[in-house]
């Protein structure tokens, strides 16, 4: 974990409650499954997905602070026959994934 001073109005700054919360749901090394903020919830939980969808909404891209290790239960591989795309955006460029997970 490392902290970061940015300008209040920038992309980073306007969005820095959003960034807060996705990163305080974000699990520990050795439990990617797991979030540590929500009892009994797996990861990604529905408060990262929300602090997600706000920092797009920001036009941040939530693979710039989500740890390289956790990209694929974010973005699981395309197909073979799939374009590429970027596993830092959001939402994932591969259809609805994150429904089959509990998110209750």
């Amino acid at each position: 974990m490392a902290g970061l001073v940015v300008a209040a109005d920038s992309p980073a700054g306007r969005a820095a409650e959003a960034i807060n919360d996705l990163t305080r749901h974000l699990p520990e090394p050795g439990a990617p499954a797991v979030c540590p903020t929500c009892a009994a919830r797996f990861w990604p939980c529905t408060y990262f997905y929300d602090a997600a969808h706000r920092m797009h909404n920001a036009r941040l891209r939530v693979g710039d602070v989500v740890p390289v290790e956790l990209h694929p239960r974010l973005w699981p591989p395309p197909a073979a026959s799939a374009t590429p795309h970027d596993s830092r955006a959001w939402p994932p460029e591969t259809g609805t994934f994150g429904e089959e997970h509990d998110h209750g």
